[in-house]
């Protein structure tokens, strides 16, 4: 008997998988695995003490993360976005997502969730290509 290959690695031999993007709820689904993956690494970094549910800080630094990765093409709601991964993260009660919701719609109404610049962008792309370069 011979080995089987494994049935990625057969797929992969008759077509590239990277070609085949995620759509709609799929898409939906894998950016929210994405955040919640790299929000609870960002967690850790700060101390236990600290109430990351509460702290408008993290909030807004989620947010503008949101803001940074979801397109207006792709049609997901940021904000239920934003509130869906806090339940994920802190299991909120309604409460606790009333207040979320309300302090989101303040930061929004207060212009402080806002996409980073190009310029800014272009700049931080200009300096790793110069290091790279020396």
């Amino acid at each position: 008997m011979s080995a089987e290959i494994p049935s990625v690695a057969r797929l992969e031999k008759v077509v590239d998988l990277n070609l085949i993007k995620p759509k709609n709820a799929l898409l939906k689904s894998q950016r929210f695995n994405d955040l919640l993956v790299l929000l609870r690494q960002k967690i850790v970094e700060y101390p236990a003490t600290h109430q990351l549910k509460s702290c408008q800080e993290f909030l807004l630094y989620v947010t503008k993360i949101v803001e940074e990765l979801v397109k207006k093409s792709e049609g997901i709601n940021k904000k239920e976005l934003v509130i869906n991964l806090f339940k994920a993260l802190f299991s909120l009660n309604e409460a606790d997502v009333k207040i979320l919701d309300a302090s989101i719609e303040f930061l929004w109404s207060n212009g402080l969730i806002c996409k980073i610049a190009t310029s800014k962008k272009a700049v931080r792309w200009l300096r790793k290509k110069a290091s790279c370069i020396v």
